[in-house]
């Protein structure tokens, strides 16, 4: 898996999307990996999930139209505050969380400032978590070419590649925000609250 080509790829896919399209997508890949903060939040009893929770129901509203960008640098500090120091943990958990912080950060800036760069980064990010879950737990022998082979191989990476590829086709469709188009894309983001690694809350 090469993120550079990944993240070259989806810039060229979304550089002609309206401001409110690319937050939305954003917010779209973040929703998907939500269970992995919340999950690593509970068994580490780190941070408050429900203030970070309340940042990305947040930009659901923005991206329905019902909420404005003006105060947003709040959500930035909020989140900065729950955001995880990896080397304050010795459980692999804190990196799908970290990466999670990560994309929830791009889709914050991006629905304050329009940015094709945020939006192809959250999209990368949430499959490089991917791959850093495969490496450590079934690959961990593999280096170089054999391990980026095996990952984008693996039936996760693939589910993942083909949910960004309907997010980015279902939101360049859509000509404009509406309550009811956000009520249909959270509900597939969300995935009945399993994550991009399989991880399930319930």
């Amino acid at each position: 898996m090469n993120t550079r080509t990944l993240y070259a790829q989806y810039s060229r896919q979304i550089e002609l999307l309206a401001p409110w399209q690319l937050a939305t997508l954003a917010t779209a890949v973040t929703e998907r990996a939500w269970p992995n903060f919340a999950l690593f939040s509970e068994l580490a009893e780190f941070g408050h999930a429900a203030d970070v929770r309340h940042c990305l129901n947040m930009l659901w509203d923005y991206t329905a139209g019902l909420q404005s960008a003006k105060n947003f640098e709040r959500l930035l500090e909020r989140l900065d505050e729950n955001t995880p120091a990896p080397e304050d943990f010795d459980m692999f958990g804190v990196e799908p969380a970290l990466d999670f912080s990560a994309g929830l950060n791009c889709a914050i800036n991006c629905a304050m400032k329009a940015s094709v760069d945020e939006t192809a980064s959250a999209l990368t990010v949430s499959l490089s978590t991917i791959g850093k879950f495969i490496k450590y737990t079934e690959a961990q022998e593999l280096r170089g070419t054999e391990l980026a082979q095996y990952t984008e191989e693996h039936e996760l990476f693939e589910v993942q590649r083909r949910f960004i590829s309907e997010l980015i086709s279902m939101v360049g469709q859509q000509q404009k925000p509406s309550k009811e188009f956000t009520k249909e894309l959270r509900l597939l983001s969300a995935n009945d609250g399993v994550s991009q690694l399989g991880i399930s809350l319930d």
